[in-house]
């Protein structure tokens, strides 16, 4: 059971990811970031294997997340204002996670941005501005 890990956020660089580490073990839970050193030596592949990870283990579980949520910082437009989620209309907002396919997994740049929203996991395209 120690081994189980719960995967609660990746980070496009280890940097971010540190920083959230350290707010984790700050409150007692313990963190493991995996990938971190393969986006260090080359951080141009970390869209491609799905950025840096923030594990924790399985009986952490919920209480990385309560954490989590409390820390995240949601999405915002160009003019700083959060992004609304156009069927629940809450602003806790996300980058949703890339579309599993051979295409976007090979070529990763090509994939047009969508977000989720955290609350009723809705995906969809931003609004043209």
């Amino acid at each position: 059971m120690k081994n189980d890990f719960y995967t609660v956020t990746t980070f496009e660089y280890t940097a971010e990811a540190r920083v959230m580490q350290g707010k984790f073990m700050s409150e007692g839970i313990e963190v493991f970031l995996r990938d971190q050193y393969t986006v260090d030596v080359d951080p141009f592949v970390s869209n491609a294997i799905g950025g840096v990870k923030l594990q924790v283990h399985l009986q952490d579980k919920e209480a990385a997340i309560a954490l989590y949520n409390e820390l995240r910082e949601y999405e915002v437009d160009r003019k700083r204002n959060r992004i609304i989620c156009p069927n629940c209309n809450e602003n806790k907002v996300l980058i949703a996670p890339p579309k599993k396919n051979l295409l976007y997994l090979l070529f990763p740049f090509i994939e047009p941005k969508r977000y989720q929203c955290n609350v009723c996991g809705e995906i969809f395209k931003p609004e043209e501005n």
